[in-house]
């Protein structure tokens, strides 16, 4: 029972958090996100949000990272919206590859970014996205 109460507190706290996850977004919003991402990301994340290339361990300075994908040949659809605009606007801690960019862009703004990404991917995988990619696949 216990148990059967946890799964049903998740899930109602998974879809709270996750309100605009798995919904795809509109036209204007993917226009706004393309102009940002052409701007901001382009450089590293490349056209269409194919990443960089990998560089072989072999010739790779330790703890240098490639620009991931950002379509769906990666995994960033396995993660919230808010997860994703996070990242943007904080970056990552294991690489300063992905630098914060609160001090450039808006909340607002990187919502949109994250709007231009969702349009990379199908709607099956937009569907799925974030908490729910255990359970679509």
């Amino acid at each position: 029972m216990f148990n059967k109460i946890c799964l049903l507190l998740l899930l109602v706290i998974s879809q709270t958090i996750s309100a605009e996850t798995g919904r795809a977004p509109t036209a204007d919003q993917v226009n706004a996100g393309k102009v940002l991402y052409q701007r901001y990301c382009v450089a590293c994340h490349g056209e269409n949000g194919v990443g960089e290339a990998p560089i072989p361990d072999t010739i790779r300075a330790p703890g240098y990272f490639t620009a991931m994908p950002l379509d769906e040949q990666s995994h960033a659809w396995h993660h919230s919206d808010e997860q994703l605009q996070e990242t943007i606007l904080q970056g990552l801690q294991r690489t300063q590859r992905m630098p914060a960019w609160k001090a450039v862009i808006t909340p607002d703004q990187a919502a949109l970014l994250v709007a231009y990404i969702k349009s990379l991917w199908s709607p099956r995988i937009v569907a799925c996205q974030g908490p729910r990619h255990m359970s679509c696949m």
